[in-house]
C-alpha cells in the first residue's frame, strides 16, 4: 500500500503538482494520500481521481487573487515594476486586510470549489485525510474522509488551511479552526497508522511542527534544495518554477538517478573513482573538504554541480555525467574547481 503525505507551505504547494507529475509519467498508484494546509487541497485533486490535472490548475490560477489582493496591484507584481506606486498599493492593500480584520476566504473557496468534486472524492478509491486544529481547545485533529461529514467535506479542507491571517470563519459544528501545520505539517505518522508500507513525504518547507515519525517505516522524501519562494508569491514564474523542480526532483528519486539539484544519470562509485584516476590526490582532497563529500561519487557530482549553477546551466534537463564533463572542460577559469574538472578523465559514455 502506496502512501503520500503532502506539507503545507502556500504557494510552495505548486511544487507538489510537479512532483505529482513525475508519479503519473511512472504511473505510480496512490492507495492513500494525507495533507496540510495546501497539501490537502492538493491532496485532494489527487484522492478525487484527478491529480495530473494539478499543474494544469496551478497555472491557471492568480495568486494574488487568491489572496484577495487588488487588480492593479496584481498587474503591477506581473509586470515586476516595484516603482512608488507599487509601494502605495501594496500599503493600500495591507490596510484593506487590516480593516477587513484577515484576509477574505472568498479566494481560497473559490479554488476549493472549482477544483475539488465532494462526490467524486468520497466515492474515489484513494483515501484521503486531513491535518487541522480546532481552535477552542486546540484540539490536533487527523480525519480521514469517513470522519468527515460528507456535506461538508470542502470546509474540512478549509479548515486544513486556515491560516491566521485569514479572516475569522466558523466552519464546522459552529467551531474556528486552524492550519493544520499548527500540530503536523506533513501527516505521515496517519499513512503509517493507516498500514501504508511505502510512504512518499513531499516537503516544500513551510511554517509549521514537524512531527517524527517511526524511522523503521519506509518513508522515502522528496524535497527541492533550491529556494521555493516565499508562502504568499504573487509571481506566476515561482509557480512555474516550482512545478519544474517538483518533476525533475521526483524522477530523480523514482528513477533513481544521481544528483542533489540537476538529474543525471545513474553510475556506480567504481565509475567515479575512475573519472579521478588522474586527478591529483591533493586536489581532490582539496575539493572533497570543500563540499564535506568522503566518496569519489559525491565529490564529482557536487563539484559539477556548484560549476553548472555558477555557469547558469538549465536545471530542467536528465544529463549524462561524459557529456556535462566534456562541456565543462572547455571553460579556461583558474579555479581550483575548475582545475579539478579538467583533470577528470573524460570519457565518451
Amino acid at each position: 500500500m502506496i502512501g503520500l503525505a503532502l506539507e503545507g507551505g502556500g504557494v510552495k504547494g505548486s511544487y507538489q503538482a510537479g512532483v505529482y507529475m513525475a508519479f503519473y509519467e511512472c504511473n505510480i498508484k496512490i492507495d492513500a494520500v494525507c495533507g496540510t494546509s495546501i497539501g490537502a487541497i492538493n491532496g485532494a485533486v489527487i484522492a478525487s481521481g484527478h491529480g495530473e490535472d494539478l499543474p494544469k490548475i496551478w497555472r491557471s490560477l492568480s495568486m494574488g487573487h487568491v489572496f484577495g489582493f487588488s487588480d492593479d496591484f496584481i498587474d503591477l507584481i506581473k509586470k515586476g515594476k516595484h516603482n512608488w506606486g507599487f509601494v502605495k498599493l501594496t500599503i493600500a492593500n495591507i490596510l484593506k486586510i487590516f480593516s477587513n480584520k484577515g484576509i477574505e476566504l472568498k479566494g481560497l473557496k473559490k479554488v476549493i470549489d472549482d477544483n475539488i468534486n465532494s462526490e467524486e472524492l468520497i466515492n474515489s478509491n484513494i483515501d484521503f485525510g486531513i491535518c487541522t486544529v480546532r481552535f477552542k481547545d486546540l484540539k490536533p485533529l487527523y480525519l480521514f474522509k469517513e470522519d468527515m461529514d460528507p456535506t461538508k467535506i470542502k470546509d474540512y479542507i478549509l479548515a486544513s488551511s486556515f491560516l491566521p491571517f485569514f479572516k475569522k470563519e466558523k466552519l464546522i459544528d459552529d467551531n474556528y479552526y486552524l492550519d493544520g501545520g499548527f500540530y503536523d505539517l506533513g501527516p505521515v505518522n496517519m499513512l503509517i497508522n493507516r498500514g501504508c508500507d511505502l510512504i512518499y513525504l513531499v516537503k516544500v518547507h513551510g511554517i509549521g511542527i514537524r512531527r517524527p515519525y517511526d524511522n523503521h517505516s519506509n518513508v522515502i522524501v522528496i524535497e527541492s534544495k533550491r529556494n521555493l519562494g516565499k508562502v504568499i508569491d504573487l509571481d506566476p514564474k515561482r509557480v512555474e518554477e516550482n512545478i519544474m523542480m517538483g518533476y525533475y526532483d521526483a524522477i530523480r528519486i523514482l528513477k533513481n538517478y544521481d544528483g542533489e539539484k540537476y538529474v543525471f544519470k545513474r553510475r556506480s562509485e567504481d565509475y567515479y573513482k575512475f573519472l579521478n584516476k588522474k586527478v591529483n590526490y591533493k586536489l581532490y582532497k582539496r575539493v572533497s573538504l570543500f563540499f564535506k563529500t568522503d566518496n569519489y561519487k559525491d565529490t564529482t557530482i557536487k563539484a559539477l554541480e556548484y560549476i553548472m549553477e555558477e555557469q547558469n546551466i538549465n536545471y530542467y534537463k536528465i544529463y549524462k555525467i561524459s557529456d556535462i564533463i566534456r562541456k565543462l572542460k572547455k571553460n579556461t577559469k583558474n579555479k581550483f574547481l575548475y582545475t579539478y574538472i579538467k583533470n577528470l578523465r573524460n570519457l565518451w559514455f
